[in-house]
């Protein structure tokens, strides 16, 4: 008599519809994905400490850039009011004049780019009439109508009336263009300020110009510096201390500069100085505005300061 099997216990058989080859089908698959989440967070992990590491390293760089930049400085704070030597070379490293030629000072983890000059060569942004602030930016590049509405823009903000010049801005305009301030209706106590001024933007304040790069690749010898601010902006341009209010000729201005430029009793200087380490493309420039203050202890008067 032959024996009947039941399917429902072979447990040796193999099919499709084994249920022991199912279930370890299933396993594999979720082990398989266990390992992909598992390798995904590890690249996600290391992703993210190479980013901080290298955020890190930026900032360590930027601190090393700042801290030659502060170095360059002090350099030119301590050769303020140096007096001219009969015979000697003015073009000499040891010899420095606020005639903006750039300087080399050279540390052992990289070199500080410093420009000394007169602020008094420069045009008061606070005392120029809207005539000789148009000039000035007809220098930066804005022409025609533009130049006329912004100087009479800044004009009315400096000025202590309330009257809207031809083309001018006051309290309402402020509004209506939706911004929390109005005009200073003051002198502006330093030169950034004038960015609060509709229409002043930081590529016409600080300009992209490479005029002063080139001339000091072809007459010192140095390479060019892109990071400094442009010299047909109205940063070089300009200024709020000294009395001038007339934008000088570019020919006067160069015929300047092959004379010596002595320094001044209490006069005001505008120090640049880029820092930037060693084959480091993260500089940083420091602006200072310093008095010589013979009269004082330190012998200067730092009266602002800003990195740029």
């Amino acid at each position: 008599m032959a024996v009947r099997r039941d399917r429902s216990t072979d447990t040796g058989r193999s099919g499709p519809c084994n249920p022991l080859r199912s279930e370890k089908g299933v396993i594999i698959i979720a082990v398989l994905w266990i390992c992909a989440l598992i390798m995904w967070f590890a690249l996600q992990i290391s992703s993210g400490v190479r980013l901080r590491g290298e955020e890190q390293a930026h900032i360590m760089r930027r601190s090393q850039s700042l801290h030659l930049a502060i170095g360059g400085s002090f350099e030119a704070i301590a050769r303020m009011g140096q007096t001219s030597v009969a015979g000697l070379d003015e073009a000499a490293e040891d010899h420095w004049q606020p005639d903006g030629t750039p300087r080399v000072v050279n540390f052992l983890t990289g070199q500080a780019v410093v420009i000394v000059e007169d602020e008094q060569t420069k045009v008061n942004i606070n005392i120029a009439n809207p005539q000789q602030i148009k000039a000035v930016l007809e220098r930066t590049g804005v022409e025609g109508p533009a130049a006329e509405n912004l100087a009479d823009a800044i004009a009315d903000f400096i000025d202590r009336d309330d009257l809207i010049r031809s083309h001018g801005l006051e309290k309402e305009g402020y509004a209506r263009l939706g911004l929390h301030y109005g005009p200073f209706n003051g002198p502006l106590l330093s030169l950034d300020q004038l960015l609060l001024i509709p229409g002043v933007t930081h590529r016409m304040f600080f300009g992209y110009g490479m005029k002063r790069g080139d001339a000091a690749e072809n007459e010192s010898g140095i390479v060019q510096q892109p990071w400094m601010p442009g010299q047909d902006s109205l940063f070089q341009l300009c200024t709020v201390y000294g009395k001038n209010s007339l934008l000088k000729e570019e020919g006067l201005e160069r015929e300047v500069q092959r004379k010596t430029v002595p320094w001044r009793n209490s006069g005001v200087y505008r120090i640049l100085s880029c820092g930037k380490t060693a084959g480091d493309a993260s500089p940083v420039v420091l602006w200072l505005v310093v008095r010589l203050a013979p009269e004082t202890d330190s012998g200067y008067e730092v009266l602002y300061r800003r990195i740029l």
